[in-house]
């Protein structure tokens, strides 16, 4: 199983939108309108996409072009996100 460490070793951006995510955080919990799915669909998931998963592009570091990768990625980020708000997302 991979890691989080291990995928940020191999895609360096990763911790980027960690940063991204853990702002957001903050501005959900003082947000009332914040909605995760809107963050979701148009912020986190198109960046993660970029990043790891079978839509990576390129072909380099072939262990971040697969769904171990993705979910393992997608599975820390929505952890830093308000508690309950990315249960059903995938």
């Amino acid at each position: 199983m991979i890691t989080w460490n291990e995928l940020v070793l191999a895609e360096p951006r990763l911790r980027d939108l960690e940063a991204q995510a853990r702002a957001e955080a903050t501005k959900a919990l003082r947000d009332p309108e914040w909605s995760f799915s809107a963050y979701w669909s148009f912020t986190l998931r198109p960046a993660v996409n970029l990043l790891v998963g079978w839509k990576r592009p390129g072909t380099d570091q072939p262990q971040l072009r697969t769904e171990e990768a993705w979910h393992a990625a997608i599975s820390h980020l929505i952890c830093l996100l308000p508690e309950g708000e990315g249960a059903l997302a995938s």
